[in-house]
């Protein structure tokens, strides 16, 4: 059996896929994705990013954490590693 090597494609910086890839993420660690919003971080002129910055918050705590978007950045990793970890607080009971 071999092994062929993969290449993802890599992903749309478009606000939609973005979106898309993001409430996956959240539906997986347990959030209701509508609980969050996405949406443009404060400016930080002070810090060089060849992406953009983005804020994610969720709406019925107001728990808020700012990832650097960019081509190959794990920012989607980093997200889930804050919902699981508690940053964001508990999902909600289902």
């Amino acid at each position: 059996m071999s092994c062929a090597a993969y290449t993802p494609t890599p992903p749309s910086s478009s606000p939609d896929a973005l979106w898309q890839a993001l409430s996956g993420t959240l539906a997986r660690a347990g959030f209701e994705p509508s609980d969050f919003e996405l949406r443009a971080g404060p400016r930080q002129d002070s810090l060089d990013l060849s992406g953009r910055l983005l804020m994610l918050r969720r709406r019925s705590t107001g728990h808020r954490r700012c990832y650097a978007v960019a081509p190959g950045s794990p920012w989607l990793f980093t997200a889930f590693a804050d919902l699981t970890g508690g940053c964001f607080g508990q999902p909600a009971a289902h």
